[in-house]
């Protein structure tokens, strides 16, 4: 693989100051499938080492997205935590769901439980409850793959196909990347199965349109994937910029259930 010098500089606002990075060399190796991930040297144990080539969700920047569920009869619902688990609840016209993909500095607590933690640390922090969900995506210049929100009535989206882009961005661009799943994400509300299922994912780049948003007029591209499991299959249709990342992501789920998530409001 090709050797990639990166020299960057960051501004961390929350700090009040601007950074110098050092320069760190990397070379891109694959992850899964067509995707790629950076890869340093031992001795590069910078904790912001996979951040700061981070061009879209770049530390300290955060995305809020409202969503909608809706039932297989198309049907909006909305859920509620419990004190062990959730339930459904109905969707009143004064709802406002909202959740936020905020990016975070440096490795932990993921390292702690995975010694080669090798993604930009995220969390997601819905609206209807006071703690946060911890995650990560990768951004790099080969491409964008981020995990979807996971929990409560979100983990019927870890059979989805996960939110994901490959540069140079063109139509007709395909990508395919495949992970497991285990039965501890069934729910009888959705699906079950007995250990793990293989999930191949295939994308594509389908179209191009330039967008009137809440922050002008933007060129977008759409994505289309499918992803394929001896339990069924699920699809996403997402809106992305390069420059604001994901604007929507529209997905059917296992059981013919839809969940719809639009960008309303962005902190870089």
């Amino acid at each position: 693989m090709k050797t990639i010098l990166i020299l960057l500089i960051l501004a961390f606002a929350a700090m009040g100051c601007s950074r110098t990075i050092p320069e760190l060399k990397y070379e891109l190796v694959p992850y899964s499938g067509d995707l790629k991930v950076e890869r340093f040297d031992s001795t590069i144990t910078d904790e912001n080492r996979f951040n700061y080539n981070n061009e879209i969700y770049s530390v300290g920047s955060a995305f809020t997205y409202t969503y909608q569920y809706y039932t297989k009869d198309g049907k909006p619902r909305n859920y509620q935590y419990l004190e062990e688990g959730w339930e459904f609840t109905e969707a009143k016209d004064s709802d406002r769901n909202e959740i936020t993909l905020g990016v975070k500095s440096g490795l932990k607590p993921m390292i702690d439980w995975i010694p080669d933690y090798n993604q930009t640390l995220v969390s997601y922090q819905p609206s209807n409850k006071a703690s946060f969900e911890m995650t990560g995506l990768i951004e790099n210049e080969a491409n964008i793959w981020m995990h979807p929100p996971r929990d409560g009535l979100f983990r019927i989206l870890q059979l989805s196909p996960y939110p994901s882009v490959m540069y140079p961005l063109k139509v007709g661009k395909e990508w395919e990347w495949l992970f497991q799943v285990g039965s501890h994400y069934g729910d009888e509300r959705w699906a079950t199965w007995d250990g793990n299922i293989t999930i191949t994912t295939n994308n594509e780049i389908t179209g191009t349109q330039v967008m009137e948003t809440s922050w002008g007029e933007l060129e977008t591209w759409t994505i289309e994937a499918e992803a394929i499991s001896e339990i069924g299959t699920t699809s996403m249709k997402a809106v992305f910029n390069d420059s604001l990342g994901f604007l929507k992501m529209n997905f059917t789920n296992i059981d013919g259930s839809k969940f719809k998530f639009e960008l309303g409001e962005v902190d870089m």
